[in-house]
């Protein structure tokens, strides 16, 4: 009787989880834009408010944890609602530039360069090789999608970017980088089977 009593417990606990998820999925569909913005800003300030009182450690937990639930949930969607919420969030980044300065936007390109950079670092070489695969099959499958004109815009968008990039790079970023191309064809280059060389 006391292990049904238990188990009910946290049964129970998760039922109304749902249920509150429930609701305020249901509120959040009825905001306006301003109402759901004004939602964001006071759930950040909340959330920066919390995270000032907790440890170093507590951070890295909490951390670990929302990345395993965003993976859970990300593993759970079907194509149609991952192409849903991509289109979500440019929507959404798209209007928040929109309101952002020049000298804003720079410093949050420069944060977000600063936190793929320290993530890239962390991969493994198979996380590496993964993140590949991943990144040309989605950029595979938007070029499907795309009329011809549309990838030219996109290759002369790419080709500018990455001239601009280039240009940055001190003497000793483009010998890296040199570095770093060749031991990626190598490392193709040894993949390949001899009919596919």
């Amino acid at each position: 009787m006391a292990d049904k009593r238990a188990q009910a417990i946290p049964d129970e606990a998760e039922r109304q989880r749902m249920l509150a998820r429930e609701r305020s999925a249901a509120r959040r569909a009825a905001f306006t834009s301003e109402q759901a913005e004004r939602e964001r800003t006071l759930a950040r300030e909340r959330n920066a408010a919390r995270r000032a009182t907790l440890t170093s450690e507590e951070i890295e937990k909490q951390r670990e944890q929302t990345c395993e639930k965003v993976a859970a949930w990300r593993a759970a969607l079907t194509p149609e609602q991952v192409e849903h919420e991509r289109t979500v969030a440019r929507d959404r980044n798209a209007a928040r530039r929109a309101t952002l300065t020049l000298e804003e936007i720079e410093k949050h390109q420069e944060q977000t360069r600063e936190q793929v950079a320290a993530w890239r670092a962390a991969l493994t070489p198979e996380q590496v090789e993964h993140e590949r695969t991943v990144a040309r099959d989605r950029s595979a499958a938007r070029r499907a999608t795309l009329t011809l004109e549309e990838i030219e815009k996109h290759q002369e968008q790419t080709r500018e970017q990455v001239a601009a990039w280039r240009a940055a790079l001190t003497p000793e970023q483009v010998e890296h980088e040199r570095t770093v191309a060749r031991d990626r064809s190598a490392a193709r280059r040894a993949a390949l089977t001899s009919e596919e060389i």
